[in-house]
């Protein structure tokens, strides 16, 4: 028997009808179970105030503070080498010696050439002795008696240039010895000895450098430098190009060199491709420890300031910019702020928050702008590490 076609309509409508209604009562549901859900717990700290020191850090080279390259003044084949690549000479050491048999040859030919020309003014000498009293008396003419005064001017002159000769022989035979100009530590031979080396040569036979004191070479914007030229001007100092502040160095392992440096010099004039002045510093260096092309951290104390402060764990950084969560009547903001130099585990804060206002120190990436929040106090690490700031 067959079925009425009516009741298939029917029965297709309640099961259309029941699929609507079951999503809708699982979104009513979700919607019900988030309102009930509990505000998420934070730690939570207020932002201190406190003088702190304006710190300025730059990446810095050293390099000797005085470099004498060592040249050959004269021409010839090297003899010997007398010094230790990368020890420490003195001032007036032998560093090289050039083979010196050509010039001692030289020097006794210009020798030779002088007694020559001491020989002929003697010469002249007994000319004018004896032509002078047979002018007098006519016996010879009043021109004889002249050439023979120039010829002794002549031989005279020819002493004179001889000697000469034999000064400028004698400092080349000098010359031979390259000696070091200063104190410092020498670095490697660029020669061999049997090479023939002279004064064209376009490198250098070696370099001495002054490693104690060294100096440290940084690039200081032309914003910082105007910035702290106008902080002298109202902190009622002097007004000077390098300001008498100490500074510090920090190594390339981390290591704190133990002596403070002082600013030295600063260059007369702005780097156009980096807008930078290059200021140089002086550190003692005992034991000669620190040597030139290492790089390192130079740092310095510009002065103070009453700033704002709040642990590092409370900054979060967002795509180059940084904020805080700032907990005002159990509610989260969300704040944009400029932060400044690290102080420890403590984050200078230039703007955006003032001291006694409420931030979140953990949890900061479970809460966003409105939501409420149930706050502790955070208490500091007693190991006083710093962890980086929180990200999103």
């Amino acid at each position: 028997m067959d079925r009425p076609t009516s009741s298939r309509p029917g029965l297709l409508g309640s099961l259309l009808l029941l699929a609507a209604v079951m999503p809708l009562s699982s979104c009513k549901k979700d919607e019900a179970a988030a309102s009930a859900a509990p505000p998420p717990a934070v730690l939570t700290a207020p932002a201190t105030s406190r003088s702190v020191n304006i710190v300025r850090t730059w990446t810095g080279a050293l390099d000797g503070s005085k470099n004498v390259d060592i040249r050959p003044r004269v021409s010839g084949y090297l003899l010997s080498r007398g010094y230790e690549e990368g020890k420490t000479v003195k001032k007036g050491d032998v560093l090289f010696t050039i083979d010196p048999r050509p010039l001692e040859a030289e020097l006794q030919q210009v020798e030779a050439d002088h007694l020559m020309a001491v020989a002929q003014q003697t010469k002249a000498e007994q000319d004018v002795a004896r032509y002078r009293p047979l002018a007098e008396k006519n016996a010879i003419s009043r021109e004889d008696l002249e050439h023979a005064i120039q010829s002794q001017e002549a031989a005279n002159a020819k002493v004179a240039a001889a000697l000469a000769v034999i000064a400028q022989a004698k400092l080349n035979l000098g010359f031979t010895k390259i000696v070091s100009e200063i104190d410092g530590v020498a670095g490697f031979a660029n020669r061999e000895i049997g090479d023939l080396v002279g004064p064209l040569d376009s490198k250098a036979l070696t370099t001495v450098s002054t490693v104690d004191p060294i100096k440290v070479s940084f690039q200081v914007s032309e914003q910082e430098y105007l910035a702290a030229k106008r902080k002298r001007e109202q902190d009622g100092k002097p007004a000077v190009d390098v300001p008498d502040v100490p500074v510090g160095l920090t190594l390339a392992d981390g290591h704190r060199h133990s002596q403070p440096g002082k600013m030295f010099s600063i260059s007369r004039e702005v780097n156009n491709q980096t807008g930078t002045f290059e200021i140089t510093a002086h550190f003692p260096n005992p034991g000669n420890v620190l040597r030139p092309g290492q790089f390192a951290r130079v740092d310095a104390i510009l002065g103070t300031i009453d700033a704002v402060l709040v642990p590092q764990r409370a900054v979060m950084e967002v795509q180059g910019s940084y904020q805080i969560a700032v907990v005002t009547d159990g509610k989260v903001e969300i704040r944009p702020v400029k932060v400044g130099q690290r102080e420890g585990s403590e984050w200078v804060i230039e703007s955006g928050l003032k001291a006694g206002e409420t931030v979140i120190v953990e949890g900061v990436s479970k809460v966003r702008s409105g939501m409420p929040v149930v706050a502790s106090p955070w208490t500091p690490p007693a190991t006083g590490d710093q962890p980086k700031p929180e990200g999103k």
